[in-house]
């Protein structure tokens, strides 16, 4: 499920950035051009170096410091902390809470507004496999498990177990339909 412990720090941006291009070509001018101007794709960036700097003791602080510029350039609050796989989309990073225990698979895509965190202190907070998709204002909170291939729909409050191949709805979620492997891949 998690492989980024694993891979090397140019991998996980690279797989990153693949991702946030969304099947466009990127050029390395292209690049530097949305590093420029897009807060979503320096925010990514700026995650995987904060997450790296924070397994050495001495950099430590250099990773707080890109987690509060992170929150104060794009409104996401991006915890260094954090176990997310290679592949993570930020639609729209305003108001995008990840707290600190969150483990994510590979290919997350967060939409604005979403939170995954816990829903009392020190309660625990969720595990999402990979192709996980959370719509805008989405919230994934304490110590559950969010299987593959799982569409959490827009403004739920997911507060129990989903299983893979899922699409979860409403206040709080519930199963609305199970999504079939073989749709996707077509």
């Amino acid at each position: 499920m998690i492989r980024s412990e694993m891979a090397t720090l140019t991998e996980l941006i690279r797989a990153d950035l693949a991702a946030m291009a969304e099947g466009h070509t990127v050029t390395r001018p292209r690049l530097l051009l949305r590093l420029a101007v897009h807060a979503r794709w320096r925010a990514v960036i700026s995650l995987r170096l904060s997450q790296r700097a924070m397994q050495t003791r001495w950099a430590k602080p250099l990773g707080l410091f890109l987690s509060d510029r992170i929150l104060a350039d794009s409104g996401a609050e991006l915890r260094p902390t954090s176990t997310i796989g290679p592949g993570l989309v930020l639609k729209h990073t305003t108001g995008i809470v990840v707290g600190g225990e969150v483990v994510a698979g590979e290919r997350l895509t967060l939409h604005q507004n979403v939170t995954l965190g816990d829903r009392r202190p020190y309660g625990g907070q969720p595990r999402l496999g990979d192709d996980v998709t959370l719509g805008a204002g989405a919230c994934v909170l304490g110590p559950i498990t969010l299987g593959d291939r799982v569409v959490v729909a827009a403004n739920a409050v997911v507060l129990d177990d989903v299983p893979s191949d899922a699409l979860v709805g409403g206040v709080p979620a519930r199963v609305l339909r199970l999504l079939s492997v073989t749709a996707q891949e077509n």
